[in-house]
């Protein structure tokens, strides 16, 4: 282990972890809570709003500008570090905490990337991509959650040898959730829960339902979330006229959104630009047929014609015309759902796939 200043030497069992990342971020919350109930010592720190329910320690937002509170946010950080002594720090999302954590200069540092902040992020600015760039060479461990986002960040000037691609997961709870009447009746139910938000192009959704509804009564459309680009879509609804065949669901509990996954029958993605979608993963052991977008992280998952279908990104007649063949081959749902179901469970559990990054990050401190 590197026993600088800020560092102390391990006893058994009582290794800290701190960490840097959005308290209101999901995957944030999972991925931190594992340690947390591991039994590890931990500290999170963050920019943001920090939930009532989250054990983490909000720091203070000086400028609208994100940039701005990070530079400011250092000297606390490295006060909270010397006071914590933590073995470890574990910085989630590169171009803010992932950066936050390298000018700290405390090691080992571990940065982990799950998709924006390597693939959309450092094609913003010079600034952005230097600031990705630099993060990730102070990084004495780094994690990935698709290959597509493990060669991206090579390209941006990380060491392969300190890569670990593991996705996140999913609990395991939901291959037992899974209903069987996904291609029972007349009626076919088109789910899609990313968020509204340009990247997540559910216009292309929204058009692909407007152009089948009309044709197609036995269809129906639901979105769920909430976002920048809702209001538009749900406008663009109504003039439609179509309120009633295409709905619209509020942010939903994990335990509701499982529900109402579970009862529709094909799960759609739209997005421009992934990592591994927990969201994807999630319909598939909940048993839903998948028809998403043909990007580089969704082949990691489904190829095409064979366990799903691909459409290109924001071409709302090929969806329209996928999503009709699919309706109309339901003898092959089965086959399919089956597929992917044991894919998940073979690459994709939640307690497995955290035990590989657990036991990475332990031997750092060895």
């Amino acid at each position: 282990m590197n026993n600088r200043p800020d560092n102390v030497p391990a006893k058994e069992g009582e290794l800290r972890l701190l960490f840097l990342a959005n308290a209101g971020a999901v995957h944030a919350q999972r991925w931190v809570g594992y340690f947390h109930q591991r039994g590890y010592p931990t500290r999170w720190l963050s920019l943001e709003h920090v939930p009532p329910d989250i054990d983490a320690v909000r720091l203070p937002e000086w400028f609208i500008h994100k940039a701005g509170s990070i530079l400011l946010a250092v000297p606390r950080i490295k006060a909270e570090i010397r006071k914590f002594k933590p073995h470890l720090v574990n910085a989630l999302f590169i171009p803010d905490y992932g950066w936050a954590g390298a000018m700290c200069g405390f090691a080992p540092l571990v940065i982990s990337a799950w998709g924006s902040d390597v693939l959309i992020s450092p094609r913003k600015s010079w600034l952005h991509r230097r600031r990705v760039s630099w993060a990730m060479t102070k990084a004495d461990l780094l994690f990935s959650d698709a290959r597509v986002i493990t060669e991206r960040m090579i390209e941006l000037g990380a060491d392969r040898q300190k890569i670990v691609t593991v996705p996140l997961g999913i609990d395991p709870a939901l291959l037992d959730y899974c209903q069987d009447n996904h291609c029972l009746g007349d009626r076919c139910t088109i789910i899609t829960n990313r968020k509204f938000e340009p990247v997540y192009r559910n216009d292309t959704f929204i058009d692909a339902a407007i152009q089948l509804a009309p044709a197609k009564s036995s269809l129906r459309f639901i979105l769920i979330g909430e976002g920048r680009t809702r209001a538009e879509l749900v406008n663009r609804v109504k003039r439609a006229g179509l309120s009633e065949t295409i709905t619209f669901r509020p942010f939903l509990a994990a335990n509701d959104l499982h529900d109402e996954l579970a009862a529709g029958d094909i799960y759609v993605s739209c997005s421009a630009s992934d990592g591994t979608s927990v969201s994807l993963l999630e319909a598939l052991a909940l048993g839903l047929f998948p028809i998403i977008t043909d990007i580089p992280a969704n082949r990691e998952w489904i190829k095409d014609g064979v366990n799903g279908r691909l459409f290109p990104v924001g071409d709302a007649a090929a969806l329209a015309r996928v999503i009709r063949e699919v309706n109309e081959t339901r003898d092959l749902w089965p086959n399919v759902i089956n597929r992917n179901r044991a894919m998940i469970k073979e690459r994709a559990l939640w307690p497995d796939n955290m035990a590989q990054v657990e036991r990475a990050m332990m031997r750092l401190v060895e």
